[in-house]
């Protein structure tokens, strides 16, 4: 994709595509074809993707992991956002994902491994300190015990609210 829309067109893309998928927790294939049309209108490359472009699937496929029970794209496991995304929003994405991980396995969730477990994963730019993490923490869950920490459920508030 470099060699045919240049680093710069790509970038953009890449950070269109990684902001749906933090906004969202993960984007089905319609909400990234939207977002791309919004920025690619917005920033002037939607013309160009079009042309050279007609089906993103393999672009995507090559460079996210596809959820087929949720029909989802999503950062492969283990990487980092390539573009700048808001540390908040970044923060909220890990800790979801995380979360409905360990709740998934039956893991227990104390504080100081969700910092072991996403600290390394927010470094790219700038690190947020520890009470950064729990302010977006107390946001999206609840404390069960008395330090360990679950996804809020229906009801309880939105997990994206502030985005």
């Amino acid at each position: 994709m470099k060699a045919d829309l240049g680093a710069d067109i790509t970038g953009l893309i890449i950070q269109s595509i990684e902001g749906v998928i933090a906004k969202n927790t993960g984007a089905t294939l319609e909400e990234i074809n939207d977002e791309l049309i919004i920025r690619g209108s917005e920033l002037g490359f939607l013309d160009v993707l079009s042309k050279k472009y007609q089906d993103i699937t393999p672009f995507l496929l090559a460079n996210f992991d596809y959820d087929r029970e949720n029909e989802k794209y999503l950062l492969k496991k283990n990487t980092k956002f390539r573009s700048a995304i808001p540390i908040e929003l970044r923060i909220r994405f890990y800790l979801v994902s995380m979360l409905r991980r360990f709740a998934r396995e039956g893991k227990p969730t104390h504080f100081s491994d969700i910092i072991l477990e996403i600290m390394p994963l927010l470094r790219n730019g700038v690190t947020p300190d520890n009470q950064t993490i729990l302010g977006v923490l107390e946001d999206i869950a609840v404390r069960v015990g008395e330090d360990s920490w679950k996804l809020k459920e229906a009801g309880q508030g939105h997990l994206f609210d502030k985005f």
